[in-house]
């Protein structure tokens, strides 16, 4: 925990055998301060008499127990003049309706012109065992004497923690709410429209929920789920946003971010490690033990002060200098955060599914060592060497013109003719020859090296200089993971351009965009620079070319960083392998895994045709995990790219980092925890796949063709 706060040894407010509404508990207070200097709470309360019962079909997000006899109210609190605050006699706001006859929950305060608005849950049915009977209710005041009831304003699904922002966001109304785990934006026309917004906004709202998605669980600390804590503030720097984070053992801690204020979806900074946790008595015993639960907050005099519900039976108060707490954030920005992530939403209970194992035997080649390895004479390729590109040559004819071109010896020469055919492999590489002196510090640029091997990949040639180096403007600062597809008597590399051309602002660490090269004997290149069309609107990776049309249409898999459904697979098309492309979409997003806070998807090696239009695609996944790591590994998915739903089945995973040489990296270069194709093809009846590991030495794995694909169509019906 990040020791930043002052809290109190004892509760400021605890419950009182004299307010019946608020005997047995009062907490999770919102809180308001007026210009007048009036501060005001609108806390929990639950009068005393309830019992505690086991749940038989425990809500997963929740706790396995619940109460009967449990109904909460919302009841006032003034702070008087030595600091003290007095509960109202009688509640402010109590149940009135079907819609919350098993309570009023965990208000909010916002103030929007001459009204305050009042965002808290409403429950129909007991809150461990509902699902769509826990949702956002809404109600107002002008003066806190009178209160009008607007009823539930949030959608037929479980939906909690909801807050609206202090002003209007370009001319709207917006608010934070959270159907597990996440916390998402909901934006309003109006006051009118969030009063009523009506059953056909929140069923386009759900439809779309990923891309309304604000943060997500990224911490070991709120892995279960996060929620809002009081009302986004405005800062000078962004919107201060206090939320709480449950862990695996339904402990309960806060921490902080700053999302910008004019699109308040993206974030500037967020704290890895919380800023409260349970450590005194009242926090860590009571009627829901080891939770503080911030949802009112204040500014007053450059002091933060912030009020939380302590066990779920009492309230704290915890204060800190604004200046420190912006001051924190403005030190975490950019720490431990991967760019936005798109993932497959499929209803209001996401359930996220183990990673498992590959169902289809994989292979490790030569006993699972290395099939290349940095030279530490070479300096540009001393350190690292990965992500091959690589294709196989088995054509006679065209072997034998190669090995002329390539001036081998004739002891390569009969090595490759009695192997069958060549793979030719085209590799990223980093050593010292090619640094680069950025604003941010030395930027180490990749360059693609050449080397020959048998099909089973044992190597033949390597050549000493790169075939590409990271020279032209388009990838002056790297020539990265590309991917090989022959068309016709032509070798079709798509690669990422790493590049600081065109940047607005010199200090940026360079942008990423999908780049084309040509050859015919992977000696002499013609660089084309970057696809024409749609696919390079923002940073893009993954491209990967089909290897013939379908319908007399090109595919092209892409990966875009930004925009629309970031980091899944696209498809783009074209009627030239060349372009110009124009994108469909996302077709392939990662869907939840129990172990990571976040997980990605991009194609690793061009497809294979099956024939009938249907192709096996490799991918990549990468994770995120609770604390703080990546892992990648490989998948499949069978495609057939002009269906409307081109990703037919998927299999995750068929690869997963193994042993030392895998999973532990070049120190300052490398990425623990990594295998990564950018290659496959097919040799008798064998997929044979070269990865990298650990992003520093390259291996080759080979996989049964039709086990692959039998298990594949085995899961079309099976696929959603």
């Amino acid at each position: 925990m990040i020791d930043l706060f002052a809290r109190h040894a004892a509760p400021i407010l605890a419950p009182s055998p004299d307010i019946p509404w608020a005997s047995g508990a009062v907490f999770n207070p919102g809180a308001v301060l007026d210009a007048d200097g009036t501060l005001r709470l609108l806390a929990r309360g639950v009068p005393a008499g309830y019992t505690r019962v086991a749940v038989d079909s425990p809500d997963a997000t929740e706790a396995d127990y619940g109460y009967d006899n449990y109904v909460s109210r919302l009841g006032l609190a003034a702070r008087q003049t030595d600091g003290t605050f007095r509960l109202a006699a009688e509640p402010f706001l109590a149940p009135g309706s079907d819609l919350d006859r098993y309570g009023v929950e965990d208000a909010r305060i916002t103030r929007l012109g001459d009204r305050y608005y009042i965002t808290y849950t409403i429950l129909a049915e007991p809150a461990a065992q509902a699902n769509a009977g826990v949702g956002i209710g809404l109600a107002s005041t002008t003066d806190w004497e009178a209160v009008e009831v607007h009823g539930r304003i949030g959608p037929a699904v479980r939906d909690k923690d909801a807050a609206l922002f202090p002003r209007l966001i370009g001319g709207k109304v917006a608010m934070m709410h959270r159907v597990v785990p996440d916390m998402q934006i909901a934006v309003f026309e109006d006051e009118e429209q969030l009063r009523q917004p009506g059953a056909a906004f929140w069923e386009r709202h759900l439809a779309t929920l990923d891309e309304h998605v604000v943060m997500r669980p990224q911490r070991r600390w709120e892995e279960k789920k996060i929620g809002i804590g009081p009302p986004p503030i405005e800062t000078p720097e962004g919107w201060l946003v206090v939320y709480h984070g449950a862990d695996a053992d339904h402990v309960y801690r806060a921490g902080l971010a700053l999302l910008d204020l004019d699109d308040p979806r993206r974030v500037i900074a967020r704290t890895r490690r919380p800023v409260l946790a349970p450590v005194h008595d009242y926090e860590l015993h009571g009627d829901v033990p080891n939770v503080v639960f911030p949802q009112g907050a204040v500014v007053e005099d450059g002091t933060l002060r912030l009020y939380y519900g302590a066990a779920d039976t009492t309230i704290g108060e915890a204060s800190a200098p604004l200046a420190d707490v912006l001051a924190l954030l403005h030190e975490e920005r950019g720490q431990g955060h991967v760019a936005r992530v798109h993932l497959a939403f499929r209803g209001d209970r996401d359930e996220p599914r183990d990673l498992g194992t590959s169902p289809v035997p994989v292979e490790r080649l030569h006993g699972g060592q290395p099939v290349l390895e940095p030279i530490p004479g070479h300096a540009w390729e001393s350190r690292v060497v990965l992500n091959p590109a690589a294709v196989l040559v088995d054509d006679a004819d065209e072997l034998e013109g190669l090995m002329e071109t390539w001036t081998l010896s004739d002891t390569d020469r009969a090595a490759l003719r009695e192997a069958g055919g060549a793979c030719v492999m085209l590799y990223r590489a980093q050593g010292s020859a090619y640094e680069r002196e950025r604003p941010h510090g030395t930027h180490v640029a990749s360059a693609l090296g050449l080397a020959v091997f048998t099909p089973d990949l044992r190597l033949v040639r390597r050549w000493a200089e790169p075939v590409i180096a990271p020279e032209a403007a388009f990838h002056d600062l790297g020539v990265e993971d590309a991917r090989c597809t022959k068309v016709g008597d032509t070798y079709y590399l798509h690669y990422t351009g790493y590049t600081s051309s065109g940047l607005a602002d010199p200090s940026l660490a360079g942008r990423v965009q999908l780049c084309l090269a040509t050859t015919r004997d992977f000696v002499t290149w013609t660089l084309l620079g970057p696809l024409e069309g749609e696919v390079n609107a923002v940073d893009d990776k993954n491209g990967a070319l089909f290897p013939e049309p379908v319908d007399g249409t090109w595919r092209l898999w892409h990966r875009p960083m930004a925009g629309p459904h970031p980091m899944t697979m696209h498809l783009a098309e074209a009627d030239r392998p060349e372009g110009p492309w124009t994108s469909q979409g996302c077709v392939l997003a990662s869907r939840r895994f129990t172990d990571f806070a976040l997980s990605w998807v991009g194609a690793a090696g061009p497809p294979i045709a099956l024939g009938d239009g249907q192709f096996l695609a490799l991918t990549h996944q990468g994770h995120f995990t609770f604390d703080g790591t990546r892992l990648y590994n490989l998948s499949a998915a069978l495609v057939a790219p002009a269906e409307s739903e081109p990703v037919l089945s998927r299999i995750e995973p068929i690869l997963l980092p193994e042993g030392d040489a895998e999973r532990v990296g070049d120190a300052d270069l490398g990425v623990d925890d990594v295998v990564f194709s950018c290659a496959n093809y097919v040799v008798g009846g064998d997929l044979v796949v070269p990865y990298a590991g650990a992003d520093s030495r390259i291996f080759g794995a080979r996989v049964p063709l039709a086990a692959l694909v039998d298990a594949l169509r085995e899961r079309v019906s099976e696929h959603a």
